[in-house]
């Protein structure tokens, strides 16, 4: 009979693709993943991952059996979850992956506050473009701007990212400030790239900006800011991020207004942990992002999924 336990191992290796980086997630040494592997391909007759130099890459014997594992895993993480949450303890480990902008210069300084509150958790904030898989156990939360994208999550919009068009002021000085749209053909503008090319500022600063020279093209947020910063053009960059630096504010009529969404699983609705850290970023950014959009442009298709999410 197979056990779990090495399922376990087999669905790490599933969502990680390395020997070494599934030992570190399940706490085991290398050596006893590599054991409980051969053995679990041993008892099931079959192999069920190609060794690569790049990683481990399932073979058709592994992907047949890879959604079943995924559904033990996903009644492991819910059976954890209750016990937690019936004991009403927020501790243990939060995943949250957020987009590098709003996790790092919004979330990531405000943290503090939520250990003060709940000194027995702890979080671990992943931050980048890449979406993580929610389902698939790869975060517990995922901090988002834009549509969610996904009917299978729970969550709720916690407000909005207000981006404007931001410059250093010695380009200022130097080319002059645009007063109206008009004149930004005359000036230099710091483009998107990559994921970040289809995001809403990036298309509106395309669509007020035409003829405008973009030097750069610029596929993070702190790229796009370390840009503006240096005097190379205008960026269309978050409040959060730019409000308070070396930067000033051009054109306020420029304003775009992302929704900022909160999202986790069903299972993990009644997880304490997961709640604690819910109602501290939902409490969070009601007193520190814009509740209202002030230029309203197309909303999400979707209304707040459950308000309830953090209580």
């Amino acid at each position: 009979m197979t056990g779990w336990d090495d399922l376990r191992v087999f669905h790490a290796l599933v969502r990680l693709e390395s020997l070494t980086a599934a030992a570190a997630d399940l706490g085991l040494a290398t050596p006893t993943v590599r054991r409980r592997l051969d053995g679990l391909e041993h008892r099931l007759g079959a192999r069920l991952f190609d060794r690569l130099a790049t990683g481990y890459r399932l073979t058709e014997a592994g992907r047949a059996i890879a959604d079943r594992a995924e559904v033990m895993a996903e009644c492991a993480r819910a059976v954890e979850d209750r016990v937690r949450g019936e004991a009403g303890q927020p501790e243990g480990v939060v995943s949250i992956t957020a987009s590098e902008g709003i996790g790092a210069a919004w979330l990531a300084p405000r943290l503090i506050e939520l250990h003060r509150r709940h000194p027995g958790l702890t979080v671990e904030l992943d931050l980048g473009i890449a979406r993580r898989d929610l389902r698939r156990g790869e975060a517990d939360l995922a901090l988002r701007l834009g549509d969610p994208a996904d009917d299978e999550l729970v969550g709720r919009r916690i407000g909005f990212a207000s981006f404007g068009l931001y410059a250093a002021p010695g380009y200022l000085r130097r080319h002059g400030e645009p007063r109206e749209p008009a004149d930004l053909a005359r000036h230099r503008v710091i483009e998107s790239a990559g994921p970040l090319r289809e995001v809403p500022q990036a298309r509106a600063l395309r669509a007020w900006a035409r003829g405008a020279r973009a030097p750069v093209a610029v596929g993070g947020v702190f790229a796009q800011h370390a840009a503006a910063v240096s005097g190379l053009g205008l960026a269309p960059l978050p409040a959060y991020l730019a409000a308070d630096g070396p930067l000033r504010r051009v054109l306020p009529g420029f304003q775009v207004d992302v929704p900022a969404w909160l999202l986790t699983r069903r299972d993990l609705r009644g997880s304490a942990r997961v709640r604690a850290v819910c109602a501290f970023v939902v409490d969070t950014a009601r007193r520190t992002l814009p509740q209202e959009a002030a230029r309203p442009g197309p909303d999400p298709s979707r209304t707040d999924l459950d308000a309830s999410l953090a209580g």
